[in-house]
Parts: structure tokens; sequence; C-alpha cells
């Protein structure tokens, strides 16, 4: 993996590099920001790790330039400035279509950088070569063939540690790429209007393993994510509730997730779809909530359980106040609202402990558990019980 460290501070780009070369990193390092473009066409990074404080530029006219060039790599934001800069930053960077992925405040902690690239490290890990077929008759016949499958992440108390359920994530298992994530098929799925058959497949089997879990005397819930179009057909309440009683299963088990633009797309018809889901007991969750344009008043209207909190403000929350605030606030919103809170993206026992302490309810990241195959599921629930419950 390539990082491109751009600080005008040669010493803080030899720390940086050394970190980053010590987890397998390929390194190069740029202190003048005029010689930034002819990097860029010479070493193609795959993260960027950029301060926003350059002589003779800054890193505000820096994001409109990634913003043509790099839109597919991550990028780190540093900055000495105030934490409200560095969080603008953040926002402006995203808001220009950049991965910005995380902002370090400066000076720059030896401990903070190496957990940071552990991270990366970790995640870049359990990925798979992200490259779809060419044919463009190739989402079909994986669908056709049955290429598709399910990994599976734990959702749990955070205040017991118990174990609550799990989110149903799609899998591409490719004949000679390995397994593919979703950003590597859901936009040509799409694109071939092939994603209802993909939901019919993912909720499906989702239930079959939902089922599995129940019956042998393990009340998990499973949660399973809706685009806007589905979530826009009329029937799918019925479809749901149908499947669940192929497999003798109780609706209370299962939880749609819903991103928060989604669910705004079309109000009225999306409040049919929810409220009917809640009607039969199917458990209803609007995901990366905060990230959206919504107004409180529509949300109050919405017949939601659940709401999952954005993993960009939770995996900041130890070291960003405003991410803290932010989290906490949310927190009090869903419980003032009677809804359930789950937090998303945590990453260390840290944060888990912090969000115990502003009583959020559930969660789910790597610090617990990565997505699995269902195979792997048991030997993971017996060494979360033997770990935690002990």
């Amino acid at each position: 993996m390539k990082l491109l460290i751009i600080d005008d501070e040669e010493d803080i780009c030899d720390v940086i590099s050394e970190i980053a070369q010590q987890r397998g990193f390929e390194t190069k390092s740029v202190t003048d920001a005029s010689n930034i473009s002819q990097v860029l066409n010479e070493f193609t990074p795959d993260l960027i790790m950029l301060d926003l404080l350059m002589p003779g530029t800054d890193g505000v006219e820096l994001l409109r330039t990634f913003a043509d060039k790099v839109k597919d790599v991550q990028l780190c934001l540093m900055s000495g400035s105030d934490a409200r800069v560095l969080s603008g930053a953040r926002r402006l960077g995203s808001a220009h279509g950049l991965n910005v992925i995380d902002a370090l405040e400066k000076p720059l902690e030896v401990g903070k950088l190496k957990e940071f690239f552990d991270s990366i490290a970790s995640q870049q890990t359990s990925k798979a070569e992200t490259v779809p077929y060419d044919d463009k008759d190739s989402y079909a016949k994986a669908l056709a063939n049955e290429e598709f499958t399910l990994f599976y992440q734990p959702i749990v108390d955070l205040s017991s540690r118990k174990i609550k359920g799990f989110e149903a994530l799609a899998r591409w298992n490719h004949p000679s790429k390995g397994i593919l994530l979703p950003d590597a098929f859901l936009r040509e799925i799409t694109n071939d209007g092939l994603m209802q058959e993909l939901t019919d497949f993912v909720i499906r089997t989702a239930v079959k393993q939902t089922a599995l879990f129940y019956h042998s005397g393990q009340s998990f819930t499973m949660a399973v994510n809706i685009t806007a179009s589905t979530l826009l057909d009329l029937s799918l309440p019925d479809k749901i509730s149908d499947i669940c009683s192929q497999h003798n299963l109780p609706t209370d088990q299962l939880i749609l997730e819903v991103t928060e633009t989604e669910a705004m797309k079309d109000v009225t018809r999306t409040m049919d779809v929810l409220l009917r889901m809640r009607l039969k007991n199917i458990g209803v969750s609007i995901d990366d909530f905060g990230t959206g344009h919504s107004s409180l008043k529509e949300l109050q209207r919405m017949p939601f359980s659940e709401l999952k909190i954005d993993r960009s403000f939770i995996s900041d929350i130890t070291r960003n106040h405003e991410a803290e605030i932010i989290s906490r606030s949310i927190i009090d919103l869903g419980h003032n609202l009677g809804l359930q809170v789950v937090a998303e993206g945590i990453e260390n026992h840290e944060t888990m402990d912090m969000l115990v302490k502003m009583g959020c309810d559930l969660g789910q990241g790597f610090a617990i558990g990565h997505p699995m195959k269902a195979s792997n599921i048991d030997a993971w629930i017996d060494n979360w019980n033997s770990t935690w419950l002990l």
C-alpha cells in the first residue's frame, strides 16, 4: 500500500514514514506544495496524509485540487489549528467527494499514529481485490450462479457485553478474484437493474441464518440493509413476513436498515412501508444517522425502532471533543424518541468504554468482530463469551 505524506516539516514526514514503513507501507514525502502535482503523476498513493497548513497554500485549496485527481484515495487530514477547523475541513473534503477517513490533531502522538496505521493495515488485510468483471452480463451470471454470499458482523450490548445479533453484509465470491466488497459491485448491480434480485437473495439468506440461530436456542437479531428502490416497494412488508413464516421465524428477529438520506427521498411512501413493517413486528433502523439532511420533524413522524450513529462520529469520539458532543447528543435524542441506539465503527476498547458511559445501547466494529462467514460464527461466539462473560 502506498502512502503520500504532505507536510512542510521534514521531521514529521520522517516520523510518519518510519511508522508506516514498519507496517508495510511504501511511502513518499512532499514538503513543498508546488511539487504535489508532479509527484501525483509519478506516485499513485492509496492513502494521503495532508497537513492543512502548508507555506504558500492551505489545505482547503489543496482539497479543491484533490477533488479532481484523487477521488478514490483515502485521505487523512492533519492540523495544529482549532479542532473546529479540522472538523470543518474534514466535512469539506467529504463534500468534494473525497474519501476522508480521519483527521489528526497536531502535535501528533506516536501512539495514535501507530493505532491509525494498524487500523488501515487491518482493513487492507480483510479486503480482497475489489475489481469487477468487464463483462457487462457478469453480474446477472454471478447471481444466477449463486456466487454472492453473506458475511455477518456481530452486534453486542455495550453495557453487559452480551451478543445481541448480527448485521448481514453482501459479498461477491468471485471465482478468480476471491471475496469482493460491495464497493466493487453495488453501483454496477444498480445500473444493470439487478438490485431487487440481490436484495431478495440477501433477505432470504439472512432470514435462513437467523432461523438457524433461533431454532438452536440463540435468539439473535439480524440487521439487513435495504436501498431506496427496495424501500418503495409497497409489497415488501408482506414478502418479508412470508419469508419469515416459511422458516418459522418470529418477525421481531429481523431489523431492516435504511439510510437517513434514502428514507427521505419519498417520505409518504417510505412511511407507508415502514409503518407496515412495524405493524408486522419487523424492526426498522435509521442507518448512518447524522450524515443526511432530514428535519427532526420528519424523523419524529417515521416509525423507526432503532438509530445507528454514523461511524464518522464514533471513530473520533476519543480524540475530538465535537464528535463526542454530537454522539452524546444523538444518543440522548434517540433515547428521548424511544429508540434503541447503535454505534457502528468501534475500533478500540477505549471508544467502547466511552460509549458505555454515554449510555449507548449497542455497538459493532472491528474491536468487537470483523464481518465473518457463517461457518466462523460459532467459534467467534465461543471466544467472545469466554473473554467477556466469565
